[in-house]
């Protein structure tokens, strides 16, 4: 009778003896420090990298989107929320600025054609479509058109109309005479 006696004592201190284990198991598994996460809006990728790897965290490129207040290159959105706490050895994603979707094309008529592509490439604007047309008045290479018109809202978009020069021209130069 004494040993029926002894079971539950054995099976408590063995239950006891599980949950003590498990608890340190646990916070032994679970060691790693909490960091607050920064605030990453602004800045640039190679500072925010820098930044991250101080407190122990990883940077995770997630994207790039249009901005109008965030310059190009530099982060827009970060997954965790600044000022949260986490575990050192997270990764925090981040989504980069493409700067601002076209609002309003330069003007480029009157231009020669590799310094109007100069000026389009500075504001992000590529050429999607270039037609080209002869003019008695415009020499050759220079844009004539251009679509969007200037300080209208740009989109995807861009196309351009390039003199070929005057008909003469091309005539003497190929020897047709009248």
């Amino acid at each position: 009778m004494r040993n029926l006696l002894k079971i539950p004592v054995y099976m408590a201190v063995l239950l006891l003896l599980g949950i003590v284990s498990g608890h340190f198991t646990f916070k032994l598994l679970s060691f790693s420090r909490t960091v607050v996460v920064p605030d990453l809006k602004g800045k640039d990728m190679m500072v925010a990298n820098e930044t991250l790897r101080n407190k122990g965290l990883y940077i995770r490129l997630e994207g790039e989107d249009y901005d109008t207040v965030v310059p190009q290159g530099n982060i827009v959105r970060q997954d965790i929320l600044p000022g949260s706490k986490v575990k050192e050895g997270r990764e925090v994603g981040i989504v980069v600025s493409k700067g601002p979707k076209i609002q309003y094309v330069p003007d480029i008529v009157g231009q020669p054609l590799d310094r109007a592509e100069a000026i389009l490439k500075e504001k992000g604007i590529q050429i999607g479509k270039i037609l080209y047309a002869h003019s008695e008045k415009t020499a050759k290479n220079v844009v004539l058109a251009q679509r969007p018109e200037t300080n209208e809202r740009g989109n995807d978009t861009f196309s351009i109309i390039v003199s070929l020069g005057d008909f003469e021209d091309e005539k003497t130069k190929t020897g047709d005479r009248p």
